[in-house]
């Protein structure tokens, strides 16, 4: 079904780039408020998130102590080692939770 959206998402892409600006998924975590969302966002050109390229990752700090986000950007993984990394956390947190779906037997 994913190619249903494709006219969707071209349309987004390409407003963006006539305002200047380029489309990242973006996750946010907000440990004061103990919430956190992914959502597709634009940025302008000049924005460091507009500058990934390939599987590059970046992280943007925001603190009391960093007012101005401390920025950490590097190559990624890449999609086997970051599919098994997911999987490694889900039975982590299986276990945690007790769902069962980590023992063995199941």
């Amino acid at each position: 079904r994913l190619p249903e959206f494709d006219d969707h998402f071209s349309q987004l892409n390409k407003e963006a780039l006539q305002s200047g600006s380029v489309l990242r998924y973006v996750g946010f975590v907000d440990g004061v408020e103990g919430q956190s969302s992914v959502k597709l966002a634009r940025y302008p050109l000049d924005h460091p998130f507009a500058s990934l390229k390939g599987s590059d990752n970046i992280i943007a700090f925001t603190t009391e102590r960093f007012p101005n986000p401390l920025i950490i950007q590097g190559a990624g993984a890449g999609a086997a080692v970051t599919a098994f990394g997911i999987f490694s956390d889900l039975i982590k947190i299986a276990e945690r939770f007790g769902s069962g779906l980590a023992d063995p037997k199941f």
